[in-house]
């Protein structure tokens, strides 16, 4: 893998489908960059499409439409399926050269069968998971996990940089979303240390406002635990990600690693431990809840 620089000015009419948490923000940073942009939501009123409507964007009143109008089209939403169902879509619409962007969280064959779509009607795909979370986002500090070929990244460079700070070159079709489960693999490893140490912490009388301090400048110190260890130890806080979403991601990991005949005993325990959580806290309830 190899660190990437950012790039230019503005030139080509952005599509973006996705305004979740997080794809909501990178989008208010595209605009704010001063790309052209065209928007479409399953939910056309949310408070953030009216936002980015507000500051100049233009509505697609179809997916078609917006592929139609668009040189590159970004999209950002669940899992695999959801990718492979606007593809299926969008590229047969869009014009030959339109690139495709998916910064969503999916697995190395749906960037094949992306690709392979793509080149079937003249056009570019990539696939881009992001990491550094909503705060990320909305700093535009994301880290880019690209996957494709050279010459697509280099077109893509200069918007991906309007929402990150970092771009790395992971390889080919796929490699990108592989190097995210990678990555969520990692992050819930962490996350089941965190819950489990607000647990032992709360047991013991220890307050968050003393343990941070102390563990901060330390080994465990990190992004997750300032971030979440007050959540946790409060079992309260912002909803930034949802239990639902981290399952999604280690069950895509899961499958990743059985299709490379691996074992991942802590992703196995994780999964089984979210799912708990879950069924005590629902599906939308922050990751904060696994300490709970």
């Amino acid at each position: 893998m190899t660190a990437v620089d950012s790039g230019s000015a503005p030139t080509q009419r952005i599509g973006w489908i996705g305004l979740g948490r997080i794809g909501a923000p990178m989008a208010e940073r595209v605009r704010a960059a001063g790309w052209p942009l065209t928007v479409w939501t399953r939910q056309p009123g949310s408070a953030a499409a009216a936002a980015l409507l507000e500051r100049g964007a233009i509505w697609a009143p179809s997916v078609e439409d917006l592929a139609r109008h668009c040189d590159i089209v970004c999209t950002i939403v669940t899992g695999p399926d959801d990718v492979a169902a606007l593809h299926a879509v969008l590229m047969p619409t869009a014009r030959p050269g339109t690139l495709f962007i998916d910064l969503s969280t999916a697995t190395p064959g749906t960037a094949l069968a992306a690709t392979r779509l793509a080149l079937a009607h003249g056009q570019q795909s990539l696939d881009v998971p992001v990491t550094g979370g909503v705060a990320g986002a909305v700093r535009g500090t994301l880290t880019c996990f690209v996957g494709g070929e050279a010459a697509a990244l280099e077109r893509a460079r200069p918007l991906l940089s309007s929402f990150s700070q970092r771009l790395v070159a992971c390889g080919g079709p796929g490699s990108g979303y592989r190097t995210k489960l990678i990555n969520q693999t990692m992050v819930a490893g962490v996350l089941m240390g965190l819950a489990d140490g607000a647990r032992l912490a709360r047991a013991a009388c220890i307050a968050a406002i003393d343990l941070q301090p102390a563990l901060g400048s330390g080994t465990a110190g990190s992004f997750l635990l300032e971030s979440y260890l007050p959540r946790m130890m409060g079992g309260e806080g912002p909803v930034t990600f949802t239990l639902a979403l981290l399952l999604k991601d280690l069950q895509l990991a899961r499958t990743e690693a059985r299709a490379l005949a691996i074992d991942a005993p802590l992703l196995d325990a994780t999964i089984a431990a979210v799912a708990v959580a879950m069924q005590r806290h629902g599906p939308q309830a922050g990751v904060q809840a696994l300490a709970l």
